[in-house]
């Protein structure tokens, strides 16, 4: 029987069975293998280069190929044979080519396209091969040598990414809606739902309970485990911009989580008075350093406090002035400004400068019952506030560098408005309120005038909210406490 052992990387490699390597001399025999593992040494570095050489050239080429390539108008990834423009007129979609099968034992990360030349016979298993043979050849310290450099050039050469399809950012001017999924796994009452910056992780929590759920949005389905407390339940989440990092906020703490595995990631932050409850609401800069958070009980002053993610310590001053309490808070996609509303009169919005720690012109006003929703325009000089309640569900229009209105306020005819976001290029403003379902309406951002029919999506739904590019809403449920996805086309 063939026996094997474990090689350092990974692979197995045949052994010599427990046999000694027979001596046919003593120090000749020893030279004899030192030799041979420089040989071998050399052989190795000789593969390496050649595969080093090949690669440049393919991304010569690749450099090349993109150089011409015509830029064509922004289509829909889709499963069938057709896709849309942003200006929502169905295009034929070329016909995908079936990928390749991969050629055997190839370099991980590698690319295996008719484009890709095969590294003439060279794969990364030859080298891993060739350093079996040294193991037996040299003995473990010269193996430990290869391993190592065969590690260190593998980390250092640049691999290159895939390209990524064009994005659609516009919504259609005719817009239709289609659930994508339902979401299944909460046993109590949906208490919160939050999209991850890029739109590709769901994060859900129950009201009563200390359950947190992460959801793949792409492919409609759960992620590892939850994430339960018996101590705090999770009032609000927030996702780092780059995807690595979720901080929750739960009454007297702000806790942080490696994602996707939801291991805990250093210290929370905490107040030394645990009366308080200063972490009811959180949210990241849009760099990962800075995050804000406020409560709606905090006593002596309802504050938001900006903290350095990395030292876990606070950054300057403390932002006051919130009477009510702090109900949401947003950076503007440049992280200059920060918009804080309070649940106070008719719902209060102040913008600060996050660098100077001022506010910017006097307080936003006029959102009935309190704020609903706010959203910034992707280019960050127009916030758009929602209110809460009044039958005409106003979402009024706000100039972020003097705190003035922009024009006449958004009329969407529902119970407030839940939920808003801008499409990706800006052009559009999306709500979604309450009449005798959940309806969704479609305004032009620059006229502030509807642009297309309102949409009709199910019964009354709790929580709500859009992904940054205004395409995809999840909608909590309360008879099922499941969340639906749905995605605008």
């Amino acid at each position: 029987m063939d026996e094997r052992t474990a090689h350092p990387t990974g692979e197995n490699v045949p052994s010599t069975g427990g046999q000694n390597v027979p001596s046919t001399g003593g120090e000749d025999q020893g030279e004899r293998l030192r030799a041979e593992g420089e040989r071998l040494r050399a052989e190795c570095g000789r593969l390496r280069e050649e595969v080093a050489r090949l690669r440049l050239q393919v991304e010569r080429r690749r450099a090349n190929a993109a150089s011409t390539d015509v830029p064509g108008p922004a289509l829909e990834v889709a499963a069938g044979g057709t896709g849309e423009r942003a200006d929502g007129v169905p295009v034929a979609r070329a016909p995908q080519e079936p990928p390749p099968a991969a050629a055997p034992h190839a370099p991980a990360g590698a690319d295996v396209s008719p484009a890709h030349p095969r590294l003439a016979g060279v794969s990364r298993r030859g080298l891993l091969v060739a350093g079996g043979a040294l193991v037996v050849a040299g003995g473990g310290a010269a193996a430990a040598l290869l391993a190592r450099d065969d590690d260190s050039s593998a980390s250092a050469r640049p691999r290159p990414r895939p390209r990524r399809p064009h994005r659609v950012t516009g919504i259609p001017a005719h817009p239709t809606i289609r659930r994508l999924a339902t979401l299944k796994g909460h046993s109590g009452t949906l208490g919160g739902v939050w999209f991850s910056p890029d739109g590709r992780t769901l994060v859900s929590t129950e009201a009563d309970e200390g359950n947190l759920r992460l959801w793949d949005v792409p492919g409609h389905r759960p992620i590892g485990t939850p994430l339960t407390s018996a101590v705090v339940v999770f009032q609000s989440a927030a996702v780092s911009s780059d995807g690595t990092t979720l901080v929750t906020g739960g009454a007297d703490r702000a806790q942080f989580w490696h994602l996707p595995s939801l291991r805990g990631d250093g210290r929370p932050l905490r107040l030394p008075d645990h009366a308080q409850r200063p972490f009811e609401v959180v949210a990241f800069s849009p760099d990962g350093r800075t995050l804000a958070a406020g409560g709606t009980n905090d006593p002596g002053g309802e504050v938001v406090r900006l903290w350095d993610v990395a030292s876990r310590t606070q950054r300057g001053e403390p932002l006051t002035g919130h009477e009510g309490g702090v109900e949401g808070l947003l950076f503007s996609p440049d992280g200059k400004t920060l918009a804080v509303s309070s649940h106070v009169g008719d719902g209060v919005v102040r913008l600060w400068d996050v660098a100077s720690r001022r506010q910017r012109g006097e307080a936003l006003t006029g959102h009935e019952g309190g704020v609903g929703a706010m959203a910034f325009s992707p280019d960050g000089k127009t916030l758009a506030v929602s209110a809460s309640v009044g039958g005409d569900g106003l979402v009024r229009l706000w100039d972020t560098a003097t705190g003035t209105r922009r024009g006449k306020p958004l009329r969407a005819r529902t119970v407030g408005v839940s939920a808003l976001a801008y499409s990706g290029d800006g052009k559009t403003i999306v709500t979604l309120g309450f009449y005798s379902g959940l309806v969704l309406r479609f305004w032009d951002a620059a006229t502030h005038k509807e642009r297309a029919k309102p949409l009709e999506l199910a019964s009354l739904s709790q929580p709500t909210a859009f992904t940054a590019d205004g395409l995809t809403l999840a909608t909590g449920a309360y008879d099922d406490n499941a969340i639906r996805l749905w995605r605008i086309e």
